[in-house]
């Protein structure tokens, strides 16, 4: 009696068990149409593949031989391409002062008469050295508006953030300074993604000419183009306060 007590337990237990994943199923499956939304959602916004700067320079190919592409997500590769379009835009603003600079191309009269140093001085020098002479108040002042900026570029708008759906490289509400006379407002959207990959390939062609300037400057013959150039004096390197 007690086996047969026994055997109808575990055979009511297995009927149980057996009626469970049914309704399990019927309960999940909103759930699991709801995971099927959310990951739809989160469907990646930019594909590595797809990104502008593709030519034959490049071999018609995204070039990423160590495979920075692959690391993180959608954020992180909005994250890489922020960074190169903004070290982009720095490295050609950097060429520009430095063509300007070797050339002797410079502003009249002082850059601060309170410590007598004037921008004829600071062209007769090396790049860096003429940072070094520009007064302590002056070396502030550019850090604090570039790292004033910097925040800006980050914090201002935060909703439309790159990591957040938002484009890499946006300048927000910079766009009206440095288009004063808005010449972007006058092309076409096709004309605008043309200037924009312009943009973008010059900014790596910038960021390799001024790469090569320091280390041709700092290391003698590590540039063999560069090796001798009578305009490349000075230190290769500055701190923010003082050359190394």
């Amino acid at each position: 009696a007690i086996c047969r007590a026994d055997h109808r337990l575990v055979e009511l237990g297995r009927r149980e068990m057996l009626s469970l994943p049914q309704s399990s199923f019927a309960l999940s499956a909103p759930v699991s149409a709801m995971r099927g939304v959310v990951r739809s959602g989160l469907a990646p916004r930019m594909g590595v593949e797809t990104m502008e700067g593709v030519g034959p320079e490049t071999g018609n190919k995204v070039f990423d031989p160590v495979g920075f592409a692959t690391l993180g997500g959608d954020e992180t590769l909005a994250f890489f391409r922020h960074a190169e379009i903004k070290h982009g835009r720095v490295a050609m603003a950097a060429m520009v002062g430095f063509l300007f600079h070797i050339n002797h191309i410079h502003f009249p009269g002082y850059l601060s008469p309170t410590a007598g140093v004037t921008f004829e001085q600071l062209s007769a020098v090396g790049p860096f050295e003429a940072w070094n002479m520009i007064p302590l108040l002056g070396q502030l002042q550019i850090l604090w508006t570039i790292a004033g900026l910097e925040h800006a570029s980050e914090c201002l708008d935060p909703a439309g953030h790159y990591t957040k759906g938002g484009t890499p490289g946006n300048l927000k509400f910079l766009k009206n300074f440095w288009d004063t006379p808005g010449f972007t407002k006058k092309l076409t959207e096709a004309q605008k993604a043309e200037k924009l990959v312009s943009e973008l390939k010059n900014g790596r062609l910038a960021m390799i000419g001024i790469a090569s300037v320091c280390a041709a400057t700092a290391v003698p013959g590590s540039v063999p183009l560069l090796a001798n150039a009578p305009a490349l004096t000075g230190p290769g390197f500055a701190l923010p306060f003082g050359t190394f």
